[in-house]
């Protein structure tokens, strides 16, 4: 019996560290800390770390690398940062816990394959993600 127990806590214990199906994509709170400290258009992906408390990763692309010139990949790097080696996430100077009131959900990115999806409007977007990249996202159509 006590054999049984120590594989149940074994199995619990391994699961805890799993990495989850999906984080959530922010943008920084027009009035906050972050929205001025922040590259405009970086993306912002986390999760709760605590009551009133979130984990972020970001990626601005300050030094303006090909492969990170669209939200989407800048989204990508940031998720696979907190993934790596999750749930202790990347050792970079591009993440923070913050207080939950910093940023705003606006969707949220998959785990594997880094799909993005959006729950706000684009019109909700677009003062922080610029109009390239919301047509890349397929949110605006593209006007000649």
């Amino acid at each position: 019996m006590m054999t049984m127990s120590r594989c149940n806590k074994l199995m619990n214990v391994g699961m805890v560290n799993a990495p989850p199906e999906h984080l959530t994509l922010y943008v920084p709170h027009p009035e906050s800390r972050l929205c001025s400290e922040l590259a405009r258009g970086s993306a912002i992906v986390g999760q709760s770390s605590g009551p009133g408390r979130v984990r972020i990763y970001y990626e601005g692309n300050v030094v303006g690398a090909a492969n990170l010139s669209r939200f989407r990949d800048r989204a990508r790097h940031a998720a696979a940062r907190m993934l790596h080696n999750y749930p202790a996430g990347y050792p970079t100077r591009a993440r923070e816990e913050v207080d939950e009131r910093e940023v705003v959900e606006v969707g949220s990115i998959d785990t594997h394959g880094y799909r993005l999806h959006f729950s706000a409007a684009p019109a909700e977007l677009a003062w922080w993600i610029g109009p390239a990249d919301l047509v890349d996202l397929g949110l605006l159509e593209q006007t000649d």
